[in-house]
């Protein structure tokens, strides 16, 4: 899957078009935000208020309306003492500060339990909305896109991915609202005590800019790096636990771990780089802040000698400055994580965006009364023709047969017959029109598939077997169950067929889960039964038993047999040899018998005549 370049901008707009839906959320989020930050920042003037009671300071303020600062701060401090201040009781004045202080963080803790709430709830429920539509997208893509992509990276954007872009949509986006609110809160606080220390302050700690922006390109390089490492190592993971016995067998254990830790100790190495100049932005400018400090200290100090600023001022204009160093070392860290969001989400709507390379018609189909006719038919993964001018007709209630070598193309003519692929060349037509016209789903609904791989999920026997067919009901499940020879072991389950039968159904033996497949494709209801070696699982009783039991349920209806074995297809109206992509015979068994030829050596090969 090949990573495409999306411009920052684009993201966010994207991003955010995930926000939209829960607007109000977000709305309410960011006032909430807002109103904690002013929280915040309210008990750092409150410090000098107190200063005043404890020395006995005159607390009568007059508001200067010409200058805009401090006409602010003298009516804050004027609303203070309409709160608490007592004339000639300093005691009766600092128990009234004491409550309003205890007041205002329990206030402040209330507004942060509903704001953690809101913010939650607004950043699950848009990672829902871009998890379902990811694996929305992902269900809807074309067999080739699968078949070219390694599932580790298709499961490392979900799970990994996806959890970095919504972080980026929300948190991070929520942060940098509240905490430059905090700054500015606090700038405003620093300028009403003293605009001239304010200006030296923020005159040093201006480099911090400059190194959030140099940074950048580093962070995006090693971020992309450590995003794909992760898809490598997930893949890696994916594959060890799915060929395990592979592995054991081959004794290839120490192979597989040495090619695992070359991935992860890349992964340290590049997340190492990471978290170095990412650590470098904050730290940096926590140093320039602190030197700001200290030039603020010397000349603030020499101001307070002077008589030029009031002691108390001073000693809350450097607990304002320590107090925004927080909001901004959190404000440049999120922004120097800017970068590994934008690579992930990258990749989250690079993958979002494929286009599934099988276009679904418009037109629907509900029955098939005529015959599939394939027409001259040539087809090719890449640059090897696999299949080449296959000619078949299958007619309403035909049994069929594909036999043939390994690697000669009877499971992929199956795969084109239910348009996972399209054909390069001739066409496939139902009832007179060409499959493509018709809507993929519609047509699908046609065939009842059980393939060579039995596939079963990690859930029920009876929800595995309702996968085709959802408003099936218990007399039908048990009759299909019945015609798959499974009844009788699903019976003696614990739970019947309420049992849970585990990842890929790994509690039931090889023939069980094949029989659990076959019941599955009986119980949709098809109108074409297609079987890729379906009895190959079965040992040689049961396979005789579902043999008859399948060809009871194949009564008015057709069914496509390819198979190794010809004991599972003499039976069949045509069989069709194929040889190197070619149909080289076509006929019944015992047309093809006398032919003597290809059909004929295998026959011999596999009876032993």
């Amino acid at each position: 899957m090949e990573i495409n370049k999306y411009s920052n901008k684009e993201i966010i707009s994207r991003l955010w078009a995930y926000v939209l839906p829960f607007k109000w959320l977000a709305i309410g989020s960011f006032f909430v935000s807002l109103f904690l930050s002013l929280l915040q920042a309210l008990a750092l003037p409150l410090f000098q208020y107190m200063l005043n009671i404890v020395f006995g300071r005159d607390l009568s303020v007059e508001v200067d309306s010409e200058a805009f600062l401090s006409s602010y701060k003298e009516s804050f401090y004027s609303f203070i003492n309409y709160l608490i201040y007592t004339p000639d009781d300093p005691s009766a004045t600092l128990m009234k500060f004491g409550l309003l202080i205890i007041s205002l963080f329990i206030a402040k803790n209330i507004v942060r339990v509903i704001f953690t709430w809101i913010t939650v709830l607004l950043q699950q429920s848009v990672a829902k909305g871009l998890k379902d539509d990811l694996f929305r997208k992902i269900t809807s893509l074309s067999i080739d896109f699968f078949s070219k992509s390694k599932q580790g990276n298709i499961i490392s954007v979900i799970s990994n991915d996806l959890t970095i872009a919504h972080e980026l949509a929300i948190n991070s986006s929520v942060r940098i609202i509240k905490e430059s609110f905090s700054i500015i809160l606090y700038i405003f606080i620093l300028l009403a005590l003293s605009p001239k220390l304010t200006l030296i302050a923020l005159g040093v700690s201006f480099f911090t800019v400059f190194i959030i922006a140099g940074s950048g390109k580093y962070l995006k390089k090693y971020a992309s790096r450590i995003q794909q490492t992760v898809s490598d190592i997930t893949s890696s993971v994916q594959e060890g636990i799915s060929g395990i016995k592979v592995i054991q067998a081959y004794n290839a254990q120490n192979r597989v771990n040495e090619s695992f830790f070359e991935k992860t100790k890349y992964y340290v190495r590049q997340s190492l780089k990471h978290a170095l100049v990412k650590s470098m932005v904050p730290s940096i400018g926590e140093v320039f802040g602190i030197f700001a400090l200290c030039i603020v200290l010397l000349v603030g100090g020499n101001m307070t000698f002077s008589g030029e600023i009031d002691s108390s001022e001073m000693i809350t204009f450097i607990l304002v400055l320590f107090a925004i160093m927080a909001p901004v070392h959190i404000l440049t860290n999120t922004i120097a994580g800017y970068p590994r969001g934008f690579v992930a989400s990258s990749r989250v709507f690079t993958l979002m965006d494929q286009l599934p390379s099988i276009k679904s018609g418009e037109e629907s189909v509900e029955s098939f009364s005529g015959s599939l006719i394939i027409e001259n038919l040539s087809f090719r993964y890449e640059k090897n023709w696999v299949l080449d001018k296959i000619n078949i007709e299958i007619k309403r209630g035909q049994k069929v047969a594909f036999v043939g070598g390994s690697g000669s193309g009877k499971s992929t003519i199956l795969d084109l017959i239910l348009r996972f692929y399209n054909p390069q060349k001739g066409r496939i037509i139902l009832d007179g029109q060409d499959v493509k016209t018709f809507n993929n789903e519609n047509y699908r609904k046609l065939f009842g598939t059980v393939s060579q791989e039995t596939i079963l999920f990690n859930d029920t026997v009876e929800s595995n077997l309702r996968l085709g067919n959802k408003d099936a009901s218990d007399e039908e499940i048990i009759r299909a169950l019945k015609t798959a020879n499974a009844l009788d072991f699903v019976e003696k389950l614990e739970n019947g067929i309420k049992q849970s039968i585990g990842d890929r159904g790994v509690t039931l033996s090889g023939g069980e889960r094949q029989r659990l497949a076959i019941a599955r494709a009986i119980l949709s209801n098809p109108e074409i039964l297609v079987f890729d070696e379906a009895t190959s699982a079965l040992d040689s009783e049961s396979e005789k038993i579902v043999q008859d039991a399948i060809n009871d349920a194949l009564k008015g209806k057709t069914a496509i047999i390819v198979a190794h074995r010809l004991a599972t297809v003499m039976d069949a109206d045509r069989i069709y040899v194929f040889d190197r992509g070619k149909i080289v015979e076509q006929g019944t068994h015992s047309e093809l018998l006398e032919l003597g030829k290809t059909y004929k050596k295998l026959y011999d090969i596999q009876f032993g005549a």
